[in-house]
Protein backbone atom coordinates (compact mmCIF):
# COMPACT_ATOMS: atom_id res chain seq x y z
CA UNK A 1 0.00 0.00 0.00
CA UNK A 2 1.47 3.28 -1.01
CA UNK A 3 1.85 5.98 1.66
CA UNK A 4 1.36 9.61 2.14
CA UNK A 5 3.31 12.51 4.39
CA UNK A 6 1.84 14.92 6.35
CA UNK A 7 4.37 17.74 7.40
CA UNK A 8 3.54 20.13 10.46
CA UNK A 9 5.50 22.78 12.08
CA UNK A 10 6.32 22.19 15.60
CA UNK A 11 7.29 25.51 17.26
CA UNK A 12 8.71 25.47 21.29
CA UNK A 13 6.99 22.27 21.92
CA UNK A 14 3.38 23.15 20.11
CA UNK A 15 1.92 21.91 16.59
CA UNK A 16 0.72 24.58 14.72
CA UNK A 17 -2.55 24.60 12.49
CA UNK A 18 -3.70 21.36 13.87
CA UNK A 19 -7.20 21.79 12.08
CA UNK A 20 -6.11 21.84 8.19
CA UNK A 21 -4.04 19.50 8.61
CA UNK A 22 -6.41 17.19 10.39
CA UNK A 23 -8.77 18.53 7.67
CA UNK A 24 -6.43 17.06 5.13
CA UNK A 25 -5.08 13.74 7.00
CA UNK A 26 -8.49 12.68 7.14
CA UNK A 27 -9.27 13.95 3.79
CA UNK A 28 -6.88 12.05 2.17
CA UNK A 29 -7.85 8.65 3.41
CA UNK A 30 -11.43 8.96 3.09
CA UNK A 31 -10.73 9.46 -0.71
CA UNK A 32 -7.92 7.13 -1.10
CA UNK A 33 -8.71 4.19 1.24
CA UNK A 34 -12.58 5.27 1.58
CA UNK A 35 -12.36 4.91 5.22
CA UNK A 36 -14.41 7.11 7.07
CA UNK A 37 -13.46 7.20 11.23
CA UNK A 38 -11.54 10.00 11.64
CA UNK A 39 -7.94 10.51 12.94
CA UNK A 40 -7.13 13.33 15.30
CA UNK A 41 -3.79 14.24 15.38
CA UNK A 42 -3.13 15.63 18.28
CA UNK A 43 -4.34 12.28 19.80
CA UNK A 44 -1.42 10.09 17.91
CA UNK A 45 1.25 12.78 18.12
CA UNK A 46 3.64 13.12 21.44
CA UNK A 47 6.20 15.56 20.89
CA UNK A 48 9.51 14.40 22.28
CA UNK A 49 11.56 16.66 24.90
CA UNK A 50 14.47 17.13 22.32
CA UNK A 51 11.46 18.99 20.33
CA UNK A 52 10.22 21.04 22.84
CA UNK A 53 12.00 24.21 22.11
CA UNK A 54 12.85 25.76 18.90
CA UNK A 55 11.26 25.09 15.18
CA UNK A 56 10.74 21.45 14.36
CA UNK A 57 9.18 19.45 11.32
CA UNK A 58 7.36 16.92 12.42
CA UNK A 59 7.02 14.31 9.82
CA UNK A 60 4.28 11.86 9.89
CA UNK A 61 3.44 9.05 7.53
CA UNK A 62 0.39 7.33 6.94
CA UNK A 63 -1.97 5.20 4.79
CA UNK A 64 -5.30 3.91 6.40
CA UNK A 65 -3.82 5.25 9.92
CA UNK A 66 -0.26 6.90 10.87
CA UNK A 67 2.47 4.50 10.67
CA UNK A 68 5.76 6.76 11.41
CA UNK A 69 6.17 9.84 13.17
CA UNK A 70 9.92 11.96 13.18
CA UNK A 71 10.70 15.18 14.40
CA UNK A 72 13.88 16.88 11.77
CA UNK A 73 15.38 19.96 13.05
CA UNK A 74 14.31 22.74 10.39
CA UNK A 75 16.13 24.56 8.23
CA UNK A 76 14.62 27.36 6.13
CA UNK A 77 15.75 27.11 2.11
CA UNK A 78 17.57 30.16 0.77
CA UNK A 79 15.18 30.39 -2.33
CA UNK A 80 16.33 33.64 -4.63
CA UNK A 81 15.95 32.52 -8.46
CA UNK A 82 12.97 30.16 -10.00
CA UNK A 83 12.93 28.40 -13.43
CA UNK A 84 9.88 28.32 -15.25
CA UNK A 85 9.24 24.15 -15.72
CA UNK A 86 6.25 23.00 -18.36
CA UNK A 87 4.20 19.79 -17.61
CA UNK A 88 1.52 18.97 -18.50
CA UNK A 89 0.19 15.71 -17.76
CA UNK A 90 1.67 16.28 -13.68
CA UNK A 91 -0.31 15.55 -11.00
CA UNK A 92 -0.08 15.89 -7.63
CA UNK A 93 -3.45 15.96 -5.98
CA UNK A 94 -2.34 14.13 -2.48
CA UNK A 95 0.93 14.56 -0.92
CA UNK A 96 2.56 11.00 -1.47
CA UNK A 97 6.22 10.48 -0.51
CA UNK A 98 6.90 9.76 -4.23
CA UNK A 99 7.46 12.36 -5.52
CA UNK A 100 9.37 11.31 -8.75
CA UNK A 101 8.08 13.30 -10.88
CA UNK A 102 8.69 16.52 -9.20
CA UNK A 103 12.19 16.29 -8.38
CA UNK A 104 12.45 15.05 -12.28
CA UNK A 105 11.49 18.45 -13.07
CA UNK A 106 13.26 19.95 -9.91
CA UNK A 107 16.76 18.11 -11.71
CA UNK A 108 15.84 20.69 -14.52
CA UNK A 109 16.57 23.95 -12.85
CA UNK A 110 20.11 25.28 -14.05
CA UNK A 111 21.36 27.24 -12.10
CA UNK A 112 18.21 28.39 -10.38
CA UNK A 113 17.32 27.34 -6.56
CA UNK A 114 13.44 26.18 -7.73
CA UNK A 115 11.25 25.88 -9.97
CA UNK A 116 7.52 27.09 -10.56
CA UNK A 117 5.61 24.38 -12.48
CA UNK A 118 3.64 25.26 -15.21
CA UNK A 119 0.70 23.00 -16.43
CA UNK A 120 -1.10 24.07 -20.01
CA UNK A 121 0.26 27.18 -19.70
CA UNK A 122 -1.02 27.95 -15.96
CA UNK A 123 1.32 28.46 -12.85
CA UNK A 124 0.95 26.01 -10.53
CA UNK A 125 3.30 25.42 -7.40
CA UNK A 126 6.74 24.93 -6.73
CA UNK A 127 8.71 21.52 -6.22
CA UNK A 128 7.44 21.80 -2.23
CA UNK A 129 5.59 25.01 -1.86
CA UNK A 130 2.26 26.89 -3.32
CA UNK A 131 3.15 30.13 -4.31
CA UNK A 132 1.60 33.53 -3.85
CA UNK A 133 1.85 36.77 -6.09
CA UNK A 134 2.30 40.29 -5.23
CA UNK A 135 0.66 42.51 -7.26
CA UNK A 136 0.77 46.44 -8.01
CA UNK A 137 -1.17 47.63 -5.38
CA UNK A 138 0.32 45.30 -3.06
CA UNK A 139 -1.91 42.55 -2.78
CA UNK A 140 -0.97 38.82 -2.64
CA UNK A 141 -3.01 36.30 -4.85
CA UNK A 142 -2.22 32.62 -5.06
CA UNK A 143 -3.23 30.63 -8.42
CA UNK A 144 -6.17 28.76 -8.42
CA UNK A 145 -4.87 26.08 -10.87
CA UNK A 146 -2.42 24.71 -7.91
CA UNK A 147 -1.81 21.15 -7.79
CA UNK A 148 -1.55 20.56 -4.39
CA UNK A 149 -3.92 22.40 -1.23
CA UNK A 150 -1.61 23.32 0.96
CA UNK A 151 -2.71 23.96 4.51
CA UNK A 152 -0.92 27.30 4.83
CA UNK A 153 -2.78 28.38 1.76
CA UNK A 154 -6.17 27.37 2.65
CA UNK A 155 -6.02 29.13 5.99
CA UNK A 156 -4.44 31.78 4.35
CA UNK A 157 -7.31 32.00 1.87
CA UNK A 158 -9.93 31.62 4.68
CA UNK A 159 -8.68 34.72 7.03
CA UNK A 160 -8.82 36.73 3.82
CA UNK A 161 -5.06 37.33 3.54
CA UNK A 162 -4.73 36.21 0.19
CA UNK A 163 -6.90 35.65 -2.63
CA UNK A 164 -7.05 33.14 -5.25
CA UNK A 165 -6.89 33.75 -9.40
CA UNK A 166 -5.98 32.35 -12.52
CA UNK A 167 -2.58 32.85 -12.95
CA UNK A 168 -0.90 31.90 -16.49
CA UNK A 169 2.60 31.72 -17.29
CA UNK A 170 1.87 34.98 -19.27
CA UNK A 171 0.72 36.80 -16.34
CA UNK A 172 3.55 36.43 -13.87
CA UNK A 173 5.21 40.10 -15.22
CA UNK A 174 2.56 41.57 -14.20
CA UNK A 175 3.45 41.20 -10.54
CA UNK A 176 6.22 42.73 -8.60
CA UNK A 177 6.66 39.73 -5.86
CA UNK A 178 6.68 35.99 -5.51
CA UNK A 179 6.92 34.33 -2.12
CA UNK A 180 6.74 30.42 -1.80
CA UNK A 181 4.13 29.20 1.58
CA UNK A 182 3.67 25.68 3.27
CA UNK A 183 3.32 24.49 6.34
CA UNK A 184 6.37 25.35 7.94
CA UNK A 185 6.86 28.78 5.56
CA UNK A 186 4.15 31.05 6.74
CA UNK A 187 3.54 34.00 4.73
CA UNK A 188 5.84 36.12 7.56
CA UNK A 189 8.77 34.00 7.21
CA UNK A 190 8.96 33.21 3.20
CA UNK A 191 11.52 35.90 1.69
CA UNK A 192 9.93 37.84 -1.44
CA UNK A 193 11.28 36.62 -4.61
CA UNK A 194 11.34 39.61 -7.27
CA UNK A 195 9.56 38.75 -10.68
CA UNK A 196 13.23 39.20 -11.99
CA UNK A 197 14.24 36.43 -10.58
CA UNK A 198 12.10 34.01 -12.01
CA UNK A 199 13.19 32.34 -15.28
CA UNK A 200 12.29 30.50 -18.42
CA UNK A 201 12.79 27.22 -19.08
CA UNK A 202 16.61 26.78 -20.46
Amino acid sequence: MFRLVESMRSENGRLLNLSEHNERLNRSIRDLFGKTSSIAIEDEVRIPETAGSGIYKCRLEYDTSIRKIEFLPYRKRVIRSLRLIEDNTITYSYKYIDRKRIEELLSRRGDCDDILIIKNGMVTDSSYANVIFRDQGGNWITPDSFLLAGTCRARLLHRGIIAETRVSCKDIEKYTEVKLINAMLDIDDSEAIPVSKVFRAI
